[in-house]
């Protein structure tokens, strides 16, 4: 029981009391506990990290890498797979590449614990390449050390915008990111 309860913590979200209620519904559902031994076994042969761009393949098919239909001189560098997701749901049609985190000296992660020389072997001067990390202190240190290294190897390097959400209230904006949105401002067309 400890042993499940330990590894359930290891999932991001899910706590000592979490870990223990998905536990006992296990234990007492043995249908829930067969289907949820299938699915792992689905996963474990169907899904696995493509090599290329850190995404993940289906059935040994990368959805970024293996679409000819996507523009191979864009790519587009996030922190985690969940951001890839999140990026392959939206329009965009360019390449992608995951580092699997961000550097954070607190944490010892430094630049070569993350997919940056896979990252670095992948550019030239034909690509362009979009950081779209996340806007933290981490985020930011990561992607001006992208930055400053690829700059004069790529044809073009940008970092997503920032500014306001959608639903946002500018009465409960922090000054930063409305100085960022009045900033990064667009036309009307």
């Amino acid at each position: 029981m400890d042993e499940l309860i330990e590894l359930l913590k290891q999932f991001d979200g899910i706590g000592n009391k979490a870990a223990k209620k998905i536990f006992f519904e296990i234990m007492t559902s043995k249908s829930k506990k067969d289907k949820l031994v299938e699915t792992i076994e689905k996963i474990s042969n169907s899904y696995k990290i493509c090599e290329t761009c850190y995404f993940y393949r289906f059935e040994n098919l990368c959805k970024f890498c293996d679409d000819a239909t996507r523009n191979q001189e864009l790519i587009c560098v996030v922190s985690y797979i969940t951001d890839a997701q999140r990026i392959l749901e939206s329009n965009y049609r360019g390449l992608i590449h995951v580092l699997n985190g961000e550097i954070n000296l607190n944490k010892n992660i430094h630049p070569e614990n993350l997919k940056m020389e896979e990252l670095f072997a992948r550019i030239n001067k034909d690509k362009e390449i979009i950081l779209a990390l996340n806007l933290t202190f981490e985020g930011e240190v990561t992607a001006n050390y992208i930055g400053n290294k690829i700059k004069s190897s790529v044809k073009k390097v940008s970092r997503i915008a920032r500014g306001i959400p959608l639903g946002g209230v500018i009465d409960y904006i922090d000054n930063e990111t409305l100085e960022n949105a009045i900033t990064n401002r667009k036309n009307l067309k």
